[in-house]
């Protein structure tokens, strides 16, 4: 558990009874959101890292990766609509890297839509960089940029 004394947003591991309000924030931000009963299954394995950002009792935001040898690939992460432009997103990013290097991580890395601004500069302030392209990766129309990060310091 770590717990972000300015904000007093606590990030923890997925647990059940945050499941229904992460689907619904990912429902709301992402263009195909994951089931409940996907986002349900990441519980407890050992090779996700599943964390959700809780304010006041409520999840605010969430995101997910997977582990594969030392690397994390991310699965998805979202901010809860009416929680964007707080300075959330920061916080959720700095939780994934310290995550990271808890577990040892040599990068991370995640597929983003090309015309998604606010994301790909939120990912580059945290040292991501573009490192390939999907064309029309979106539903046969936007490109998925390729981004990583691999190194922590």
């Amino acid at each position: 558990m770590i717990v972000d004394n300015e904000s007093n947003i606590e990030f923890i591991d997925f647990k059940e009874e945050y499941i229904n309000d992460i689907y619904a924030i990912e429902r709301d931000s992402i263009d195909v959101a994951w089931s409940e009963s996907q986002l349900r299954d990441l519980i407890g394995k050992e090779n996700v890292v599943a964390r959700v950002g809780v304010l006041d009792g409520t999840a605010i935001c969430s995101y997910s990766f997977n582990v594969v040898f030392e690397e994390g690939e991310i699965n998805n992460l979202s901010v809860k609509k009416s929680e964007r432009g707080k300075g959330i997103g920061n916080l959720l990013m700095k939780d994934m890297i310290n995550v990271a290097k808890i577990r040892n991580l040599q990068s991370l890395t995640l597929e983003v839509n090309e015309n998604n601004e606010i994301a790909i500069n939120l990912y580059k302030k945290f040292g991501f960089e573009v490192e390939g392209r999907r064309s029309n990766y979106y539903f046969g129309k936007d490109a998925a940029l390729i981004m990583w990060k691999r190194n922590f310091d």
